[in-house]
Parts: structure tokens; sequence; C-alpha cells
């Protein structure tokens, strides 16, 4: 998140993803795949971060050597406990002098299924 305007649109749409009916909590990554901001517990947010980061690099590799033109956009996982909802590129996007490349953050959310009780 860069910049004053920024961060407060940003925790505000957060704010506003966590409240929700049946979010657990959410957190942001960094481009390097380091919690930036969560509202889960932190070693939840540590361990589903650290994981989710190494599966949408899998993700997008997977699309990509498909399609070089095409990119990941949103993913969906439906486990037995809880769905997690991952939207890459979420927030203001950074670009890096040294790679030349676009990076961003990523967004993941953690909630109960459809019709599970608390």
């Amino acid at each position: 998140f860069t910049g004053r305007a920024k961060m407060s649109d940003s925790e505000e749409a957060l704010k506003r993803i966590t409240q929700h009916p049946g979010v657990l909590g959410a957190a942001v990554l960094d481009d390097q795949g380091k919690i930036a901001r969560y509202t889960l517990p932190p070693e939840l947010a540590e361990k589903y971060g650290t994981a989710i980061f190494k599966l949408e690099f899998l993700a997008r590799t997977c699309v990509r050597d498909v399609d070089p033109t095409n990119d990941l956009m949103y993913m969906r996982i439906d486990t037995k406990r809880f769905e997690i909802l991952v939207a890459p590129w979420w927030g203001e996007p950074k670009f890096s002098l040294s790679a030349g490349a676009e990076k961003g953050y990523t967004l993941f959310v953690l909630q109960r299924k459809p019709g599970q009780q608390a």
C-alpha cells in the first residue's frame, strides 16, 4: 500500500470484505509473499499466506504456459472446511525498476462454506 489515500481505500475495502457473513478473515501479501495486512490470527495468516503464495505462483505459471498473453485473475479453493478466495494484483500495483515487471498485492479471504455453521 503506497500513499495515504490508497492505504485508506485498501483498508476500507479490507474492512468491508471481512464484514461479510461467513468471512473468518483476510490477509494481503506483498509481491514477496510477506504478510502486509491481516485480520486473521497472525499464525493462521502466515500459514495460509505461505501456502497461497506458492500455489498462486504455480497457477499463474500454468495459465501462462498455455497462453503467454493470459494471466491469473482470480482463484477459488474449495476445501472440506473452508473456501479460500484469492485475488492476485489486488490494490495499487507498483513497478519494479530493476526487473521492469509489474508487482502488486495478493488478497486472500478465508470463509466458511455456504450453509456451514460457526
